[in-house]
């Protein structure tokens, strides 16, 4: 992505940093007890979505105290997606370098939703996409500048309030007149910071053009436009209208909406201009096969003199549009824009099945030109420790459909949609078990050719798919990528470094087994943090990026938690064991920049049967994971190996 000088010096000023200040850290266990439907932490949940759209509302309002407060004393700002800088900040210094440019807008309008929360104690992060527009009337080009974004976030609990504490921005994508910035802190430079205005002559013919959709009224909905009217839709996925021109167009397009019931929650913000009005609303619509389509939206509406609208511009959620709109699907078989394209031929099924009386819900990819009498290669595809199907599995499982597998990933018990209490418990005994279910449930599908059935690990679990290869001669070939492969003394030489070190973990996890036992409630801790070092996965810096970035794999399928009782087999697994144990021909692929590489050379070396490794060294672990590049290059050397090429 072009990074241009005004998206520069715009997020210099949104997030220049203090490189001196600190946060301080707050290393006790204290985590929150949450029943597994998590109803104990609904009040954490509600409050920390008000405190984030509090956080947006009043920075459109310009009330820069009420901002202010919604931050902890020290927050980690990163904008460096867009070229800016990253680091901690005081409020303060936060909040000043935002009066350096939004009031030079005549209007900013933040649309905050999507707001997927996990609550651990007095720590909590929260993933939210939003779209924000910035206006500014100028004498050419456009007047508006709108971005579509996604925030990965963290709070903490300060005396029982919700305090932020972290913030990163990823762009998804940007359209108008980007000189609007350079243009808008030259203005607060200037002293020309224009007021906030309260009231528009367009609100009544816009209230109009609700009006008349709630109603379903088509020709009363027409009246409120001009003949010449334009809606331009700068969002828009591929395979629906970026423009429509003129009022057969209108007609054409909205027909079929006034079919769906629907229902809009608004609210206007007027400009200097008293023909044109910006209005952020959501809406509940249900379509005419009876599915929700619940979307959000900015508006910019401009009326002429006979109190028609004659020109608007509808930013809204394009992903929300793809899995809600009619004849529109996603793009990809996964939660980003990576792996088998949706037009590829692949067919996903949801299946479900039995492992030791929990039911295990799961994806069947089959491949293109599949045929019911017809016999395929087949694959279980597993990723990395607690991770849902949705992320990489399913990367990696729609890949090999693509090219001629019947491939199943699946939730562990207690993960993603699959039944199971407590919840988000890393147990190798468990998924172990889950494993040979799924081999149960795939060998005995019809089309599935036995002899060519075939274990794929990501990350974690392929040592759990080794051992569940070693136990089981029905995997006949073993694939491991960016493995992550340990024993007891590589996991303390690890976490020894941890908040009370290993001990002190294996402590925690017994006494989180005693309170389960007791109370039939768990306690948890974050699976993944850039601040907290009692989460189970903290690395600041970006590290556990994955997990937590809404542009990659954070978002309300994956639960960012972590049963404090899964310390124990964690730590006491030796995945490196099962080597000696296995004979059926096994294919590594992983990066010396990966998770544990040497773990893996001891595995290798411990392999008394047919094997091969290769080394992807220029790509890290989670690059592995999602990146297109990186995936595709690991996925065509597991594709020539299985199909021995």
């Amino acid at each position: 992505m072009k990074r241009h000088l005004y998206t520069a010096v715009l997020l210099s000023l949104l997030v220049s940093c203090n490189n001196n200040s600190n946060t301080a850290t707050d290393t006790k266990n204290n985590v929150t007890m949450l029943t597994p439907d998590k109803t104990e932490s609904n009040k954490d949940h509600d409050a920390i979505e008000a405190l984030a759209t509090t956080l947006f509302v009043q920075t459109d309002n310009r009330n820069w105290e009420a901002v202010k407060n919604t931050m902890a004393d020290s927050v980690y700002v990163d904008y460096t997606a867009l070229g800016g800088d990253s680091g901690f900040k005081t409020p303060d210094e936060i909040v000043h370098g935002w009066q350096a440019l939004l009031p030079g807008f005549e209007r900013t309008v933040h649309q905050p939703h999507n707001f997927a929360i996990w609550v651990a104690g007095d720590r909590a992060t929260a993933t939210l996409d939003a779209i924000a527009t910035h206006y500014l009337e100028v004498p050419e080009g456009d007047n508006f500048w709108t971005v579509f974004v996604g925030y990965d976030t963290e709070y903490i609990q300060e005396n029982g309030v919700w305090k932020l504490a972290r913030i990163d921005l990823s762009l998804y994508e940007q359209h108008g007149n980007t000189n609007l910035p350079m243009l808008a802190m030259q203005r607060v430079k200037n002293g020309q910071i224009p007021s906030l205005k309260g009231e528009s002559s367009a609100r009544e013919a816009v209230e109009k053009f609700f009006q008349a959709l709630e109603a379903r009224n088509l020709h009363a909905f027409l009246e409120t436009l001009t003949e010449d009217i334009v809606q331009d839709m700068p969002f828009a996925p591929a395979n629906f209208p970026k423009k429509l021109s003129g009022l057969d167009a209108m007609k054409k397009q909205y027909t079929g909406v006034m079919d769906y019931t629907q229902q809009y929650q608004r609210e206007y913000f007027p400009t200097q201009d008293p023909h044109t009005v910006l209005v952020k609303f959501s809406g509940t619509i249900t379509t005419s096969a009876g599915k929700p389509y619940n979307n959000f939206y900015i508006g910019i509406y401009t009326i002429d003199d006979s109190g028609q609208i004659s020109h608007f511009v509808e930013n809204f959620n394009p992903n929300i549009l793809l899995n809600g709109w009619p004849g529109l699907q996603p793009e990809n078989y996964s939660v980003h824009k990576a792996g088998a394209g949706t037009e590829s031929g692949v067919t996903l099924n949801e299946v479900s099945f039995n492992s030791n009386g929990v039911t295990l819900k799961g994806h069947l990819f089959l491949p293109p030109g599949f045929r019911d009498t017809q016999k395929y290669p087949a694959a279980i595809v597993t990723g990395s420790w607690t991770s849902v199907k949705e992320q990489m599995p399913d990367e990696y499982a729609s890949l090999l459909a693509r090219d001629g597998f019947i491939s199943l990933t699946f939730d562990f018990t207690g993960f993603g949609e699959s039944e199971g209490q407590p919840r988000q418990v890393e147990d190798y005994n468990l998924k172990i078990s889950d494993i040979k279910a799924a081999v149960d449930f795939l060998s005995g599908h019809k089309n599935v050719r036995e002899e060519q059935l075939s274990g794929l690990g990501v990350c974690a679990s392929s040592g759990y798919m080794a051992h569940a290869t070693a136990r089981d001669q029905r995997i006949r070939k073993l694939v491991l990528v960016a493995p992550w492969l340990h024993n007891p003394e590589i996991a303390r030489n690890i976490y020894d470094f941890r908040p009370g070190g290993t001990e002190g973990l294996l402590k925690a996890a017994r006494e989180a087994k005693e309170q389960y036992a007791e109370t039939g409630e768990m306690p948890y801790v974050l699976a993944a943090s850039e601040l907290d070092p009692l989460s189970a996965m903290y690395v600041p810096e970006n590290v556990f990026d994955y997990y937590l970035n809404p542009a990659k794999a954070a978002g309300a399928l994956y639960d960012n938690r972590f049963a404090v009782s899964s310390w124990e087999p964690w730590l006491t697994f030796d995945a490196i064991s099962s080597a000696s144990q296995i004979n059926q021909p096994v294919f590594i692929v992983h990066s010396e920049s990966g998770a544990v590489p040497q773990g893996a050379r001891d595995f290798y070396e411990k392999l008394k049967g047919e094997k091969d490794i290769v080394w992807l060294n220029e790509y890290n672990q989670q690059q592995l994971y999602f990146e297109k590049q990186a995936v595709n290059l690991a996925i065509d050397e597991v594709v020539a190996y299985l199909k021995g090429r």
